[in-house]
């Protein structure tokens, strides 16, 4: 299993709830603020495989993506 990493690019981003969340080298998707609800965008691979994650690690990062942001 991969550790996935959560960064915010900038103030600007984190006003609109955009956290990105990252594994292996690899962007896996994003979360963005809809009406007031913390949305998770998750993009397709390069490869066109599936994307596939921890759900424990999956968690934790969204819990981590929202403590950023309201941090922000």
């Amino acid at each position: 299993m991969h550790e996935i990493t959560v960064s915010i690019m900038s103030p600007e981003a984190a006003d609109h709830g955009v956290a990105e969340l990252w594994t292996a080298d690899e962007l896996i998707g994003y979360t963005i603020l809809d009406d007031s609800d913390l949305m998770l965008r998750i993009e397709p691979r390069r490869d066109r495989t599936a994307v596939v994650v921890g759900a424990q690690s999956l968690a934790q990062a969204i819990t981590r993506a929202q403590h950023l942001l309201e941090r922000a």
